[in-house]
């Protein structure tokens, strides 16, 4: 019998469910817990827990890497069916190809969320669960279970009038997923691997096998490769969002496609300050970012020539020095890293002054940005103050993400609702969370650089 993550999600339910009973049996009858109430509640919440991190995973890649290879090879993929009596070939077909849209379904606009051929659909699908699971609407509720769009309540969570989130359906999942891509800049260019638990340790070469010149009957010094790891700690991320509760269903395709677009810019704007600027604070959930790593690894910073304290004094010698510094790792890829403000202000400043421009290239805008034969990257999180600032780190970077820095991807995005918290306005409230992990680990030290080189200004 094949193992579907839906059939996985409705035994978490059922876990879940259980779990549940026991404690509102527990509350009605104003009494803790008993020992055999206990053990079954942590029976029934292990098994949850165990089946989110083993079973679904499993069966998720495999449906999704079943879909892909369908794709590339010109068949139907197979999918969720929703049990309603469809013949074979109309059930193992994505949701998306399965329905169409009501005639009178209503946009404020062009899609920013969804995209491809099935956007309007997928963004349509989200916004029926939105209704369904969020806001409670019976013809949602309806349309989800005729069409196999599972409202699951996904974690057991203390203090929260709904006692827990909900299984976000793909579509809308991979909407802010991808959009937190498009937005984010650190993610889309660090690391980035899955995370079954709360910590990951992944191994790290640091030293390789020496070479020595050897005489006859001399005796060869051994020597190893060496290794270390690299762990990742995944940290919880949230975002409220306050929503109208007078909600009209003709829209929902705007309201997918608006949900989607504000959490995964709120999460992507944070994962980018952690990332480039965090100082191991709460305020970045204890992460520390390249600009404080960096700033231990002296080896790595390379400081503006005298009197540069600010971008419109940065000279081409300044940024030549960081190229210079940067490691030749085989299979490098470097870019540069700034602010949009202190790109204009200093890159684009030197490129118009090198001269040989025509009306073409100058309306060539911002496309393809490149310096001195290699990308840039424009990060909004970073610094942009264009005024002079001396002794200032985190000014730019130069070199490879990926080689420097793990990002921990720990699952999927979730969601609560609270019908209570902003009742006076007629508002809902819902939250948005997700899990993920930084490890700034390979840029260098106090003698040697890494694969990230960073620049300073000067303290005069």
């Amino acid at each position: 019998m094949k193992i579907t993550s839906k059939a996985l999600r409705e035994r978490m339910g059922e876990e879940h469910d259980a779990a549940t009973a026991l404690v509102n049996l527990a509350e009605t009858e104003e009494r803790d817990l008993t020992a055999e109430e206990k053990t079954a509640f942590d029976g029934h919440m292990a098994e949850f827990a165990r089946i989110e991190k083993e079973d679904l995973p499993r069966a998720e890649w495999l449906e999704k890497e079943q879909e892909r290879l369908a794709e590339t090879r010109g068949k139907v993929p197979l999918q969720r069916s929703n049990g309603d009596g469809l013949d074979s070939a109309t059930q193992d077909l994505p949701l998306a190809k399965r329905i169409s849209l009501p005639a009178n379904v209503y946009r404020t606009g062009k899609l920013k969320a969804f995209h491809g051929p099935d956007a309007e659909v997928e963004a349509y699908i989200s916004g029926q669960w939105l209704l369904a699971a969020l806001f409670k609407r019976p013809a949602a509720i309806k349309w989800c279970e005729d069409n196999g769009v599972p409202i699951v309540k996904a974690a057991l969570t203390t203090g929260d009038n709904s006692l827990g989130g909900f299984l976000v359906p793909n579509e809308l999942e991979r909407s802010i997923i991808d959009l937190r891509e498009q937005y984010g800049v650190f993610r889309a260019n660090a690391r980035v691997v899955p995370m079954a638990g709360d910590t990951l340790q992944i191994p790290r070469r640091t030293g390789g096998v020496t070479a020595y010149f050897v005489t006859d009957n001399q005796e060869i010094t051994a020597s190893d490769k060496a290794w270390d790891m690299v762990e990742l700690t995944a940290r919880k991320l949230a975002a409220l969002i306050k929503y109208s509760s007078e909600l009209s269903e003709d829209a929902i395709i705007s309201i997918a496609d608006d949900l989607a677009r504000e959490i995964a810019y709120a999460f992507a704007v944070k994962e980018d300050a952690c990332g480039f600027i965090g100082t191991g604070t709460s305020t970045y959930g204890g992460i520390q970012g390249l600009i404080t790593v960096c700033a231990a690894a002296t080896a790595t910073v390379v400081t503006a020539a005298t009197a540069n304290t600010a971008f419109s004094t940065l000279d081409l010698t300044d940024f030549e020095s960081m190229i210079g510094k940067l490691p030749e790792y085989p299979g490098i890829d470097p870019k540069w890293y700034i602010s949009k403000a202190g790109y204009a202000a200093s890159m684009m400043r030197l490129i118009d002054a090198a001269g040989g421009n025509t009306i073409a290239t100058l309306e060539g805008g911002a496309s393809g940005r490149q310096f001195l034969g290699y990308p840039v990257v424009i990060s909004q999180t970073m610094n942009s103050t264009l005024t002079a600032q001396t002794s200032t780190d985190g000014i730019c970077y130069f070199g490879d993400l990926r080689m420097a820095c793990t990002m921990g991807d720990r699952r999927g995005i979730g969601l609560l609702v609270s019908e209570h918290r902003y009742m006076e306005y007629d508002q809902l409230a819902i939250k948005g969370t997700e899990r993920f992990a930084i490890n700034i680990h390979d840029v260098g030290d106090t003698s040697n650089p890494g694969a990230m080189i960073m620049m300073a200004t000067p303290a005069s």
